[in-house]
């Protein structure tokens, strides 16, 4: 190449998979020698609010204006920060079964304290909970009636 010809820039810190830099924030710091260069403070020029007005008022001995502020304040305040119950619009689905689970279906349990038990499914409750009644959930022969969620339980017939 000549001395007049015009090279292609390419980048000192390139992009690699998935948006990451190849260098560091700390190396490019380092690179760019930015410790040497001499640190300018751009001043912000602040511009203050009037927050009072003169108004004019009437009569001999009232001192013909007055200082009075833009905005009046609040006359109540709370003694304590009321919270606030944020709007939502959602509304809870009814939860759908599946379509081999009916009144009387045996079911297996497969997670918790009574993995592995037989049960019957009794109903399901708006909640989206199954109730089931076991089989051998419990040793003692007693009618026990607890709830489990789908996702917890294998149909063993139809």
């Amino acid at each position: 190449m000549g001395d007049n010809e015009k090279t292609a820039h390419s980048p000192r810190n390139r992009r690699l998979a998935g948006g990451v830099m190849r260098h560091s924030r700390s190396a490019m710091y380092r690179k760019k020698a930015l410790y040497k260069r001499k640190k300018s403070v751009v001043q912000k020029t602040q511009v203050k609010e009037k927050r009072f007005k003169t108004k004019p008022i009437g009569g001999e001995k009232n001192g013909k204006e007055r200082v009075v502020p833009f905005q009046k304040r609040r006359r109540y305040y709370p003694t304590e920060d009321i919270p606030r119950l944020r709007k939502h619009r959602k509304r809870p689905k009814p939860a759908k079964l599946r379509a081999s689970i009916r009144a009387g279906t045996v079911l297996i349990l497969l997670a918790g304290a009574h993995r592995g038990k037989r049960v019957i499914f009794l109903k399901q409750l708006p909640s989206g909970l199954l109730l089931v009644t076991g089989l051998s959930l419990f040793p003692v022969p007693a009618v026990v009636v607890v709830m489990f969620t789908d996702l917890m339980l294998q149909v063993l017939s139809n």
